[in-house]
């Protein structure tokens, strides 16, 4: 029988380390794969007559999924004290996972089915609050880890972009209030009023609801139009460039990984496993990592060893690209 410590541990790696074993793999394949069925189960419950017609199977597949989101949230927060950035005892290291981002999210995800069984909730609500499991899905998704990351990294400018955005609708808004107010009070009668039209028409939308009549406020509004299109393209901007930094910071960061599993110019087969499971952890694309090994590889394609004549230790050159190298022990 196992001890409870190296169970701990094991469900810790499963669990919490995705990508390492078969094990790993299933788990986090199996518990995605029900992350989307229970958001395609909540749209297609939104169909007053499909419900009505499969409502026993749908309480059904929910009390299955709640069941085993539980069993996950409850074995997350046991094995939380494996986490090497908690600090603390075993009470406090779970309380503080407890409180961590993931861990409310997979709360949220099981709280409406215990809240609906308690008190009386609304059906439309209960399900808007379930789609918040798609949440869960950024555990599973490199793509969406990658995102989270970015918006963190980049969340003061993109502050400052919004701060712009918010600043241009209410001048572009009280202009029209003050160009159009009094013609079509209507639409344009107050700056709360004004505020719709402002938005619709900075974010280049333009749905045509609420127009200008006057000439000022047609010029304002194709004016407001051309602005709009490089104002409300700030944010996009923004993720576009996070997006190229970030990757190429991790491109960055496997390749110093790749130079340190390099000894004497040839790298071991021991460190392959490591540099793989680094590589899907950074998010690095397969086609990435073979550019960056074929590289380092040219780079290090001819390493001779000579000896000191100093202290007769052997020293190490390297021919990079054309020119060599030439490291003795006593610069190490």
């Amino acid at each position: 029988m196992p001890s409870c410590a190296y169970l701990r541990q094991r469900l810790f790696v499963i669990l919490e380390q995705p990508r390492l074993g078969w094990e790993s793999w299933l788990s986090s394949g199996v518990l995605g794969t029900l992350i989307v069925l229970n958001i395609l189960a909540v749209i297609l419950e939104s169909e007053v007559e499909l419900y009505a017609e499969y409502e026993p199977y749908f309480r059904l597949f929910e009390s299955i999924s709640v069941a085993i989101f539980t069993m996950e949230y409850l074995t997350r927060v046991w094995i939380s004290v494996e986490h090497s950035n908690l600090k603390g005892t075993a009470v406090t290291k779970r309380l503080k996972y407890i409180l961590s981002p993931m861990a409310l999210v997979d709360l949220i995800a099981i709280l409406p089915f215990y809240l609906s069984t308690w008190l009386g909730i609304d059906l439309r609500i209960l399900r808007s609050i379930r789609l918040l499991r798609l949440l869960k899905i950024a555990r599973y998704s490199r793509s969406m880890n990658l995102l989270s990351t970015l918006i963190r990294q980049e969340a003061e400018t993109l502050l400052s972009a919004f701060f712009i955005l918010v600043v241009l609708v209410l001048i572009s808004a009280t202009v029209m209030y003050m160009l159009e107010g009094h013609i079509q009070p209507q639409d344009f009668g107050s700056i709360p009023r004004a505020l719709w039209w402002s938005v619709v028409t900075l974010t280049t939308i333009g749905y045509g609801d609420a127009v200008p009549v006057t000439n000022a406020g047609k010029i304002f509004a194709g004016l407001l139009v051309i602005g709009g299109i490089a104002v409300a393209s700030l944010p996009a901007a923004i993720l576009s460039s996070g997006l190229i930094n970030e990757l190429n910071r991790r491109r960055e960061a496997f390749r110093q990984a790749v130079y340190g599993a390099y000894n004497l110019g040839h790298l071991s087969p021991t460190a392959l496993p490591h540099l793989e499971q680094l590589r899907q952890t950074l998010g690095v694309s397969r086609a990435d990592a073979q550019s960056v090994m074929r590289e380092i590889q040219q780079e290090m394609r001819v390493a001779t060893l000579h000896e000191c004549p100093y202290c007769h230790k052997s020293l190490r050159i390297y021919h990079h690209a054309g020119r060599t190298q030439v490291h003795t022990p006593h610069e190490q």
